[in-house]
């Protein structure tokens, strides 16, 4: 009896430490292939386009170290939703997430009171927008809370080896 308590142990001891493990994240995927199929996945009938790079130069620069970045947005303005993914080195990581959360907060207190007063149903997109990291992929996401796990689980799937 002893024995079988002690298997039966060291295997929950190893599912455990099995379940645990950092996910592996592919590494030479491009950003924009990544972001559109997450787009092309969520089926929300939103048409996107590719934003030009001084898209977010209102907010911040684009970094050096980010070797590849791509923004979809709603073509349709009263639609704030919006995917940012930047590819950035291990290293870079942190500083890129949190250059992403300060955009998505500046952008909330600097148009929370135009969004309230003409589209008041997009305001939560931006409010509770976020930041999530995939490797060296930090990706940003404004839209509804479904739609937003949506697009994050296809990058999640998209990445994961």
């Amino acid at each position: 009896m002893k024995r079988f308590f002690l298997s039966v142990l060291s295997l929950l001891l190893l599912l455990s430490t099995s379940a645990c493990a950092a996910k592996s994240y592919a590494d030479d995927k491009t950003t924009a292939a990544i972001a559109d199929e997450a787009l092309v996945n969520l089926r929300d009938g939103v048409i996107y386009r590719a934003a030009d790079e001084s898209y977010l130069e209102d907010y911040f620069t684009s970094p050096d170290y980010a070797s590849d970045a791509a923004i979809r947005h709603a073509m349709d303005a009263n639609n704030l939703n919006e995917l940012g993914v930047y590819h950035v080195p291990a290293e870079k990581v942190g500083e890129m997430k949190a250059l992403l959360e300060g955009y998505l907060k500046d952008a909330l207190q600097k148009n929370q009171s135009w969004y309230d007063s003409y589209i008041p149903q997009e305001t939560p997109k931006l409010r509770d927008a976020e930041v999530k990291v995939f490797g060296n992929y930090v990706a940003y996401a404004i839209f509804d809370s479904r739609n937003r796990r949506a697009v994050f689980n296809s990058l999640e799937k998209s990445l994961t080896k």
